[in-house]
């Protein structure tokens, strides 16, 4: 069964980029190639090389938590949504492949790590949808 991930594009001012690159992205350790990480534990180490001053495990458990979704639990057919720069939009596509890419940014996103998806040419509006499912 399809699950639906949500990937947040700086308060949607990489969405455009996203939708146009037919790509979604994250930014976090922008220098390490993640295509070997196999599980969260491995994940966790690195987050705690990057970020020794960390120290709560409930900010990294959430932040680790994260890029875990993004690298090791969306499956192709997947849903995914993000925020357009018009807070009161969302872009949706479906996840095309398990291919991660870990990309040279030339298209005006930073993000390196980036994941195909199919995405709609048509915007919803946020408010159509609950409250809770908006937040």
């Amino acid at each position: 069964m399809a699950e639906l991930f949500c990937v947040r594009a700086n308060f949607g001012q990489y969405a455009d980029n996203f939708v146009k690159g037919g790509y979604v992205a994250i930014g976090w350790f922008e220098k390490e190639n993640l295509s070997k990480i196999k599980d969260r534990q491995e994940l966790e180490e690195l987050y705690k090389k990057h970020y020794p001053e960390d120290h709560s495990q409930n900010v990294i458990g959430q932040q680790v938590g994260q890029i875990a979704r993004f690298l090791l639990e969306m499956k192709p057919g997947d849903y995914v949504i993000t925020p357009a720069a018009e807070q009161e939009y969302l872009y949706y596509g479906v996840l095309k492949d398990e291919s991660y890419k870990y990309a040279e940014p030339n298209d005006g996103c930073p993000y390196r790590h980036r994941r195909a998806v199919d995405w709609s040419k048509t915007k919803l509006q946020r408010s159509q949808f609950s409250i809770p499912f908006q937040n």
